[in-house]
């Protein structure tokens, strides 16, 4: 059993921590808070699970007492970087091997800031520990499914990554969040949030320089284009009237320029459930179903369609699940490596699910 100490219970470290819970090779040992109201609550509460007998603690020097085989960090990282990368050092230097979700860039650590890289790789060296980043999308969705994808390739002239969240409305029933990052409803011209403050290119440009290192590419350049959409009339969505003018969908690309064509690229959809789709925009086979669609063009050229669905019996967002899981599932591989950064993807038998085993006593 690996002894895993869970912080961060937030949207979805709640979904990563019951999976913790649920993995039979996993041992649940402590859960980190930050919020007062959540310390002293039984950890299979904070999850909606029964009781586990484990309370939280807002204590770090209690936590670096147990001294687990692995921290499952999931406390969140926005506006708050920095900081989570300071914890992340705390635990490594401890001795404490590290996976996380949170610090988006290190899913690939060759194209992260360098300082981030350089203080969690001081970090793995003082404390003979091991640091792991990956998450969904950037994470494995965009970085593993399109390795293996492009194991049965020849010429690739083109390759991108096309993700389409539509329906946010319904799928992502957050209005705040709709329209404060996506730019929902507010005023034409608006530049949503998530490129104005340079994410897009923060989080995804790791995925384009990973995708141009595997297929041997030197980039002259990662460039970045977007706009946005105006609702033709008033659009009724679940979350009330989109006025008629105002933002109604965005689209963003960043790709991978060689020779001044787009080599490498990941494109994004966002829209509510009324949104008029243009005929200009690639969509899915699926039209009322968000997904992602992976495309090579080349010898010999290729497409893959991913959907994440609903689960018949769990009302959990999948794309939350996923991300959790990802984190979850790597914890043994990642407890066994050698000490350092591990700075390509895990793949493979050893990185799947363990919930539909049995468990041994």
């Amino acid at each position: 059993m690996y002894r895993v100490v869970h912080v961060g219970t937030g949207f979805t470290g709640r979904e990563a921590l019951r999976a913790v819970i649920d993995d039979p090779a996993l041992e649940l040992v402590g859960v980190k808070v930050s919020t007062p109201d959540k310390t002293g609550e039984d950890a299979g509460r904070l999850c909606g699970s029964p009781d586990v007998g484990i309370s939280a603690t807002d204590d770090l020097d209690a936590v670096l007492a147990l001294a687990p085989d692995c921290v499952l960090y999931c406390a969140t990282a926005v506006r708050r970087e920095a900081e989570a990368i300071a914890d992340i050092v705390t635990y490594l230097e401890a001795g404490i091997n590290v996976v996380t979700i949170s610090t988006i860039p290190m899913v690939y650590p060759p194209a992260a800031p360098p300082e981030w890289r350089a203080a969690v790789e001081a970090a793995t060296a003082k404390g003979n520990s091991t640091f792991y980043a990956t998450g969904a999308e950037p994470g494995f969705i965009s970085l593993n499914i399109p390795t293996a994808l492009l194991a049965g390739a020849g010429t690739v002239e083109s390759y991108r990554m096309d993700e389409y969240a539509i329906d946010l409305d319904k799928s992502y029933p957050i209005w705040d969040v709709l329209h404060e990052s996506m730019g929902f409803g507010k005023p034409e011209g608006h530049v949503p949030a998530r490129i104005a403050s340079g994410k897009v290119n923060h989080d995804w440009e790791t995925v384009v320089r990973y995708i141009a290192d595997i297929l041997g590419l030197e980039l002259d350049g990662v460039e970045l284009d977007w706009e946005t959409l105006p609702a033709p009339t008033d659009l009724e969505t679940a979350l009330g009237v989109i006025p008629k003018g105002t933002v109604c969908a965005h689209r963003w690309q960043l790709a991978g320029v060689v020779d001044g064509r787009k080599a490498v690229a990941v494109q994004y959809f966002a829209t509510v459930t009324s949104t008029p789709w243009p005929q200009r925009w690639p969509r899915p086979s699926r039209a009322d179903q968000g997904g992602m669609v992976f495309r090579v063009e080349g010898r010999p050229s290729m497409s893959l369609e991913l959907y994440m669905e609903q689960s018949a019996s769990d009302r959990v967002n999948p794309g939350v699940a996923v991300t959790a899981l990802a984190a979850v599932n790597s914890i043994p591989e990642v407890v066994d490596a050698a000490p350092g950064v591990l700075a390509n993807p895990l793949a493979g038998p050893s990185i799947v699910s363990r919930q539909s085993r049995t468990r041994r006593q």
